[in-house]
């Protein structure tokens, strides 16, 4: 499959909120508006770096949104990929990893330091496509704390 990767762009929030919508679903969560437009600001704000690609009839079929941050003691920064998304009849066929690829190449570009995101420890094809890229997390582990 030839996939196209293009920054998200306004024209194409419907295609993505369809996408974005099948990814909370899978991951047990509904999405009202009000949050699925917090999170199309949040993926605008300057800084932020959010892509979709394109299957060969130019349709929306995978989304990926980074958000900057800064690595105070060594001095740099990078990307942390929060969302990455296939439809499922695209999966297994490089879509995922090209996103990644976009978005490396953009924080290259940005002169960032590394990408991180996190995957579900039960999510085999996502540990999967992190170990293509990277070790676990450089020797770091990464703690959730819920607050509140």
């Amino acid at each position: 499959m030839t996939v196209t990767i293009t920054q998200l762009s306004e024209r194409e929030f419907f295609a993505w909120y369809g996408l974005f919508a099948e990814y909370a679903a899978g991951a047990g969560a509904e999405v009202a508006d009000e949050h699925v437009m917090r999170v199309w600001t949040a993926i605008q704000a300057p800084g932020a770096h959010a892509a979709v690609a394109h299957d060969e009839s130019g349709s929306v079929v995978g989304f990926v949104h980074a958000i900057p941050f800064e690595r105070l003691l060594q001095g740099d920064g990078g990307f942390q990929i929060e969302d990455l998304f296939v439809a499922p009849a695209q999966r297994g066929q490089g879509v995922a990893t090209a996103l990644v690829e976009h978005v490396r190449t953009e924080a290259e570009g940005r002169r960032h330091a590394l990408l991180r995101w996190s995957a579900h420890t039960d999510d085999a094809a996502a540990k999967a496509l992190q170990d293509k890229f990277a070790d676990a997390a450089g020797g770091w582990v990464l703690q959730t704390v819920p607050v509140g």
